[in-house]
């Protein structure tokens, strides 16, 4: 995630519209690591206590980004759920395009551990070595309007139908978000989902559903000039095939939850 840019050679930059400080274009460093009760995204609870780490450097608007995940695959520490994703990428002017590659250190069929960028062995569901293109903009920093969209093109991302035939979903995320202003230095995104067509999002049933409506609050503390805490909670619910029985709060089997929340602190470096 982008979170903050340096101009390593301290130049001026260029103004944008609507924006109050001028935009680096020189090299730019950040990183981030942050400890989370839970591991929710796009709606889905994933894992359990965990630890999320991120570290990103571009230079002139492209840029590489590596994050990671450490930590457990639900709140009963049933097991471990490791996580690397590696984004290469270009953003300029609110506009963001990159490329993701997500590894889930999974095994094949016969139990031997998965190669890096190997997307053979496919099977039906949202496991294995998968990668996405998502293309993103933001309005300004005066008007925080953003709208990104994600589709997977490789690896484990499909369905069989009645014949037994295995099809890929291009299993795609359209997100529509706005960042608030609060007193006392509090920041809330607010970001509405939706995926148009059937996907891992509603394990591939259907078609167009929304599928996250998400609020995350979060205020940052200066501790240096290149350091910040942050504190952080997120609300996330899935609307998507909703009932009384899966907005219950059920550590036994949180796949199928459809209210998620998420408490996290941690440091930013930039």
């Amino acid at each position: 995630m982008l979170l903050c840019s340096v101009n390593a050679a301290g130049e001026e930059g260029e103004k944008r519209w609507l924006d109050e400080h001028p935009k680096h274009v020189g090299l730019t460093w950040e990183a981030s690591a942050i400890v989370n009760a839970n591991y929710i995204w796009r709606g889905l609870y994933v894992g359990g206590l965990n630890v999320q780490a991120d570290a990103n450097v571009g230079y002139g608007g492209a840029f590489v980004d590596v994050w990671w995940n450490v930590g457990a695959d639900n709140w009963k520490f049933g097991g471990f759920l490791p996580e690397t994703d590696i984004s290469i990428g270009f953003a300029r002017w609110g506009l963001k395009v990159l490329y993701m590659h997500m590894y889930y250190f999974d095994t094949y069929s016969d139990g031997t551990p998965t190669k890096f960028f190997d997307f053979s062995d496919p099977k039906d569901g949202i496991g294995g070595i998968t990668s996405e293109f998502r293309i993103g903009y933001k309005v300004s920093s005066k008007l925080p309007l953003s709208i990104i969209w994600c589709t997977r093109f490789f690896g484990r991302d499909g369905y069989f139908d009645s014949a037994g035939a295995r099809h890929r979903a291009y299993s795609t995320y359209i997100e529509l978000g706005y960042d608030f202003r609060l007193p006392w230095e509090l920041t809330l995104e607010a970001r509405l989902g939706m995926t148009p067509w059937k996907s891992l999002y509603t394990g591939y049933e259907g078609e167009f559903a929304v599928v996250n409506i998400g609020l995350t609050l979060h205020r940052d503390w200066k501790l240096t000039d290149y350091c910040r805490l942050r504190v952080l909670g997120q609300l996330m619910l899935k609307p998507w095939h909703i009932d009384k029985k899966n907005i219950q709060w059920n550590a036994g089997y949180p796949y199928e939850q459809r209210l998620n929340a998420n408490l996290g602190f941690g440091v930013l470096f930039n």
